[in-house]
């Protein structure tokens, strides 16, 4: 596993974090399909969704829906980007921006992630990957048989937590996976 760690301000546009936006497109540059369920008013990837409206996304649905609506239609992707709010505050404040009340369920981050995971295991080709940002290196984990590849640890300084960034992979392509 390749693993660095950088010093960079701190921008609630993820991918607008020079080092951050460079990682992302890197691997982008790698992917002929692409999704981003988070994708704010970054247009980098084939297939885009923001839950909120004002944002230059090409859909605007909950991120799950938006996942399982590719999958139903065939999408396969090579790249996956997660990057949705970090903590239940930062999900409040998104669905506060908008208008949305906020479910006591939307705070279960745990929870909504693992729907997330089932999802992108539908539409992840064989040597597809995910790319993760936040606060952990939960990932597609040891269940669907990932491994990371790269992390990036993003130091913000003062007392900002460090924005994680991890690209994994399926560990025996073609072994047992869906595709095989």
């Amino acid at each position: 596993m390749k693993m660095n760690r950088v010093w960079q301000m701190p921008n609630s546009e993820t991918f607008s974090i020079p080092v951050i936006g460079d990682f992302v497109q890197r691997y982008l540059a790698d992917a002929l399909v692409s999704i981003d369920p988070f994708s704010r008013n970054k247009r980098w990837a084939t297939h885009t969704n923001d839950l909120n409206p004002n944002t230059a996304a090409e859909h605007h649905m909950d991120a799950g829906e938006f996942l399982k609506k590719l999958a139903d239609e065939g999408v396969v992707a090579d790249l996956v980007i997660i990057d949705p709010p970090y903590s239940p505050r930062q999900v409040k404040e998104c669905y506060d921006g908008i208008g949305i009340a906020m479910k006591k369920e939307d705070a279960l981050l745990g929870a909504v992630r693992g729907a997330l995971r089932e999802q992108i295991q539908r539409l992840l080709s064989p040597s597809g990957r995910v790319l993760w940002f936040g606060w952990n290196t939960n990932g597609m984990g040891e269940k669907f048989d990932f491994v990371i590849e790269e992390a990036l640890l993003v130091s913000h300084g003062s007392d900002h937590n460090d924005t994680i960034c991890m690209a994994e992979r399926r560990k025996n392509i073609g072994q047992g996976s869906l595709f095989s």
